[in-house]
């Protein structure tokens, strides 16, 4: 049963809840036209068969079992289309699939505007590895309710729905659970002022010994005279810790490209993210740092080869140049160099002809309708199957 609520008096509030409500209008029909498009473009039976085969299109299965399979190169118009990256596209595509093939009962519920599409997704994330009487379990268990009940519910249903429905992947997934341990250096997210955030999920174990060992390093550190507060201690034991598994020869070995870029900010090429000229010094300074000069890297230069294959400094140009694939709105590092004009057409292995791509989009401009032309270093136009254009724009800001 709906929620009764009684709408205020306030007029500025009215205004708000009507904005609302339009936007939540908004996001259904945007969905329902992401749905048009799938079903005018389904995958073709030559899609599924030559899954494996690079020069056809491949067929993406982005939602769970009986749900339609598209296009991936034609998907990738798509999510230029929404404004989003090609992983963010796919990933609404994959969402709207499973919410109105396999979740019917919470999609006439979004369509009447009762839950949220955000809400509505989130039980399609969870539902796309089940198989189809998961779903509609799940669908029948949580559709009713998902307006007031708490997404801690949901994932209790799934796992429910996948105890009853795939027990065999209920306990893959108990014994692989350790899989899900890691610990993670978020360097891309680095700020300014030289921090960076960590995160980790440890076995139990290994988080008491954690625990214990920055206890013991935050407190001899207070020993030595340290006044930081207990939370930067520890942060500094734990860096401690890092150096401490280093060799004694080499003391800190991390490689920094920055750039300065104004009198006191560079540009750190590791993170992509400014940071201050000051912190740069204090890095150099501290004890057991090794600090290596190169030389500086002219962008505006054009190293070339004969051969196929760039060499190292032309790799480290480009790299420093793009930063990241070239295609509108992604930005994955583990890339190719991608010669534009390709070699085997006279384009040459030089800075000014390669751009980095990821191996999706590599294989959508090499395959696919997907096509781009560099007007200057840096700086590349694309253009769709269907005729849009972008450009992306790499080259440094002064």
């Amino acid at each position: 049963m709906a929620t009764r609520t009684r709408i205020s008096s306030d007029p500025l509030l009215a205004a708000v809840r009507a904005s609302r409500d339009e936007d939540a209008r908004v996001q259904v029909v945007t969905l329902n036209a992401v749905l048009d498009w799938a079903a005018a473009h389904p995958a073709s039976a030559s899609d599924v068969v030559e899954l494996l085969d690079v020069s056809e299109e491949p067929a993406l299965h982005l939602a769970g079992p009986g749900a339609p399979m598209v296009g991936e190169y034609s998907a990738l118009d798509l999510a230029h289309s929404l404004g989003m990256s090609t992983d963010g596209g796919l990933a609404y595509l994959g969402k709207a699939l499973e919410l109105r093939h396999r979740l019917p009962r919470l999609y006439a519920r979004v369509v009447r505007l009762e839950v949220a599409v955000w809400r509505a997704f989130r039980v399609a994330e969870q539902t796309t590895s089940l198989p189809m009487g998961g779903a509609l379990f799940v669908d029948a268990k949580i559709a009713p309710f998902l307006h007031t009940c708490s997404f801690a519910q949901v994932d209790r249903t799934v796992e429910a729905a996948r105890a009853q429905f795939d027990p065999a992947e209920a306990e893959r997934l108990r014994i692989q659970a350790a899989e899900h341990r890691h610990a993670t250096v978020w360097l891309d997210a680095a700020r300014t002022t030289g921090t960076v955030e960590v995160t980790a999920t440890l076995d139990a174990a290994d988080a008491l010994d954690l625990e214990q060992a920055l206890r013991d390093g935050a407190q001899t550190l207070a020993d030595l005279g340290s006044t930081e507060t207990l939370d930067v201690r520890r942060s500094q034991a734990l860096g401690e810790m890092a150096r401490g598994q280093q060799s004694l020869d080499l003391g800190r070995g991390v490689t920094i490209s920055a750039h300065l870029d104004a009198t006191d900010v560079a540009l750190l090429d590791n993170t992509q993210t400014p940071v201050l000229v000051q912190q740069v010094k204090d890095w150099c300074q501290s004890a057991g740092t090794k600090v290596t000069v190169k030389p500086v890297i002219d962008l505006q230069a054009n190293p070339s080869t004969d051969a196929y294959r760039p060499s190292d400094a032309i790799r480290e140009h480009v790299v420093l140049r793009d930063r990241t694939c070239v295609f509108p709105d992604c930005r994955r590092r583990k890339v190719d160099l991608d010669h534009i004009v390709p070699f085997d057409a006279g384009g040459p292995t030089s800075a000014d002809n390669l751009a980095m791509l990821c191996r999706r989009h590599h294989r959508a401009k090499t395959h696919s309708a997907w096509r781009y032309e560099t007007s200057e270093p840096g700086v590349h136009h694309w253009t769709s199957p269907t005729g849009a254009t972008t450009t992306v724009d790499r080259r440094r800001r002064p």
